[in-house]
């Protein structure tokens, strides 16, 4: 299971001109060598963070915090199998 952060689309935003190519051929290379892919984007990850969490200004280390949290959530099932939790 792997998880990928996707950067933003805007290309106003963007540092690198090839950056959704290389998002497209990266996605390709996951699907075909892991089990199970979660995308996230970026974007929202952001926004998230500003509507939800009132940051106003989310710093790296709080977004990775907020991918922390989604990977440790979609994962609870299969580090404490229980009766009370589905198998992915």
């Amino acid at each position: 299971q792997t998880y990928s952060v996707f950067p933003n689309w805007d290309h106003s935003q963007s540092d690198v001109v090839v950056q959704p190519y290389n998002s497209v051929l990266t996605l390709k290379r996951l699907t075909l060598n892991a089990d199970a892919v979660v995308v996230l984007d970026n974007t929202a990850l952001n926004r998230i963070a500003v509507d939800r969490l009132r940051i106003e200004n989310p710093t790296v280390d709080q977004l990775n915090s907020l991918v922390a949290t989604i990977m440790a959530a979609s994962t609870t099932t299969l580090r404490y199998p229980s009766y009370m939790n589905n198998d992915l």
